[in-house]
């Protein structure tokens, strides 16, 4: 209207012109007056004179009242009473930026704030916030933006929208979401300032440039302890607030900004629908799973976590490793050993069966993966072994068999419970040959540390450890090296095999009489096995369990006797030496 002309015409032909220049000057300069009142544009040009106005007298540090009032007499539809307040408060807000810390810029900051959050839905938000860092008021402008929020969506459509999946043909709920967003970022921005700051290294100090006392800090750079505080104290602030859509917002920044840890530490009712939600609405990734197990574990619900670990295990996903699947599983039956009750509890117990059950699997295919990787052939099929949890016949059939892979079928046969005794002997008489032809110098130390470590493995079951067909074949290569006796009894000692069990499978070798010796060119080369496994207990009957001990040594002087008596029969330089170490052995037995 024309009344409105007079308080803004000298500020118009002044200040706006001294501004930089831009679309909205010009427009103001080629407008006239009657386009100005009566267009949707002018009345917009118009708006931003009378917030000119407004700001010039901001800027110089006076008080807004008497403008405020002069504008609301003459121009109430360009200048509302909201606009009025919001005039108020940045006032209050600018003056209180420049006193020092105490109870009158606490107290201006408050005043600022009350009429803040009456008219919170007709704010610019970006513009308060500022001017409330500048106060260092940080708490405050989480209380500003949750009242802006509640403001712009007085109807609760934004938490109906989120609840119904986000549904994008509610356009009022959208809109309403968007406008809660836009309110809530300011939180997280001064959020992500504050925690940035705080762990900022300490500045180093400058050289002065004049001389006298050090000029005071910035009030722009925030002592990075203080930071920390505050960054605190907004975290806390947001985590008692009742929105759960700032709840949201948060959870969602603190993931996107690796704040991990500070998520699986808090303490809220929404957490766990959020993170549900997450896995829902992305099921294609692990992050959001990796999440929820994590703060199931960190909540002691250690059931829950444990089923999700296995899902993540058994999910197809190239992104996942064989190796990660098995420490998924691992993870499980840890969580579920750690739940109240344990195993003692029937679903858990239930659960933990299954577990260590998937967990012999999956490091059968672990010990398959590892055999195949260095064959070309099976370049092409490796990923088969990484992106998925295989079931055993699927193992044996797509990958032992095909590449004849000999230690696998073994560890196979044993996970199954399978002990087919033919097929094991087989697989035995493979494992030492295929051991013996890939060696080139050391044969016997080869198969001796090969045997060490699948005999510690199998030697504890005789359906998967045929002792007497392995010491026959160890022996027939040890015989065709020209090994030193002794050497294949030390190594089967070591993987668990007692002294009394291993004289009882010598004894019986050497008894058959296998013409495979002379054949080899020693027909006394068990004997001076024999010989060295008698001299191991007659130099440390310790060896063999006080409980076994008496009736083991009559056995040993029946042996050596039955020795003696074999060889007091072929007299050679050879069965002399034996005999005087027999003798010896004899002698000793007898002392004990």
């Amino acid at each position: 209207p024309p009344s409105c002309w007079p308080p803004l015409r000298p500020s118009w032909t002044g200040r706006w012109r001294t501004g930089p220049p831009g679309p909205s000057s010009y427009m103001v300069e080629s407008t006239d007056w009657c386009t100005l009142v009566v267009s949707p544009n002018g009345r917009d040009i118009a708006s931003n004179l009378v917030q000119c106005l407004v700001q010039t007298y901001l800027a110089d540090n006076a008080s807004t009242d008497p403008i405020s009032n002069r504008l609301r007499q003459l121009c109430p539809g360009l200048y509302r009473q909201e606009d009025a307040l919001s005039s108020k408060a940045h006032e209050l807000l600018l003056a209180a930026a420049k006193q020092s810390k105490g109870g009158e810029r606490d107290k201006m900051v408050g005043e600022a704030v009350s009429i803040a959050v009456q008219i919170a839905g007709h704010l610019q938000l970006g513009v308060l916030v500022s001017h409330l860092a500048s106060c260092q008021a940080y708490p405050r402008v989480v209380e500003v933006c949750l009242a802006a929020a509640t403001k712009r969506d007085p109807s609760q459509l934004a938490m109906h929208y989120y609840n119904s999946g986000e549904n994008s043909e509610d356009s009022a709920g959208l809109s309403a979401f968007l406008a809660r967003a836009d309110c809530y970022k300011h939180c997280t921005a001064m959020l992500h300032t504050l925690l940035q700051a705080g762990s900022a290294p300490p500045a180093s100090p400058s050289v002065p440039t004049s001389p006298g006392p050090p000029p005071p800090p910035s009030p722009a750079i925030l002592p990075p302890d203080q930071a920390t505080i505050w960054a605190e104290q907004v975290f806390q602030l947001i985590l008692s607030s009742s929105d759960q859509l700032l709840h949201v917002t948060l959870y969602q920044w603190l993931i996107e900004n690796k704040y991990i840890d500070k998520l699986l530490n808090i303490k809220s009712p929404h957490i766990e629908d959020f993170l549900k939600r997450g896995t829902v609405q992305h099921p294609e990734t692990l992050a959001m799973f990796d999440l929820l197990w994590k703060y199931y574990e960190k909540t002691s619900q250690y059931v829950p976590a444990a089923r999700i670990l296995a899902k993540l295990a058994d999910r197809h996903s190239t992104e996942l490793s064989l190796a990660g699947r098995v420490q998924y599983l691992s993870r499980a039956i840890m969580c579920v050993k750690s739940s109240e009750g344990g195993s003692a509890n029937r679903a858990a117990g239930e659960l933990l069966h299954h577990l260590e059950e998937k967990m012999e699997v999956a490091r059968v295919q672990l010990q398959v993966l590892e055999a195949v990787s260095g064959k070309p052939e099976a370049d092409g099929q490796v990923g088969r072994l990484n992106s998925d949890l295989l079931d055993i016949t699927t193992l044996y059939q797509d990958w032992a068999e095909p590449y004849q892979l000999w230690e696998c079928k073994l560890a196979i046969l044993q996970c199954a419970g399978h002990p087919d005794q033919p097929l094991v002997n087989t697989i035995w008489t493979n494992i030492i040959d295929q051991q013996e032809n890939s060696a080139t110098l050391n044969k016997v130390l080869v198969l001796s540390n090969k045997m060490e470590i699948l005999g510690k493995q199998y030697a504890t079951s005789s359906k998967y450890f045929p002792l007497e067909l392995i010491v026959r074949q160890l022996e027939v290569v040890s015989c065709r090296e020209r090994g030193e006796a002794g050497w294949v009894p030390s190594c089967l000692q070591t993987t668990g095999v007692s002294l009394p069990r291993l004289l009882d499978v010598y004894n019986r070798l050497y008894t058959t009489k296998d013409s495979i010796w002379l054949t080899l060119g020693d027909s006394l080369h068990i004997l001076k096995v024999l010989c060295s496994l008698l001299q191991l207990f007659a130099t440390d009957p310790s060896l063999v369990s006080a409980g076994e001990r008496r009736q083991f040594m009559v056995v040993c002087q029946d042996a050596v006797s039955t020795y003696l008596g074999e060889l007091y029969q072929k007299q050679t330089q050879e069965t002399s030496g034996l005999v005087a170490r027999f003798r010896d052995i004899q002698a000793r037995l007898d002392r004990m």
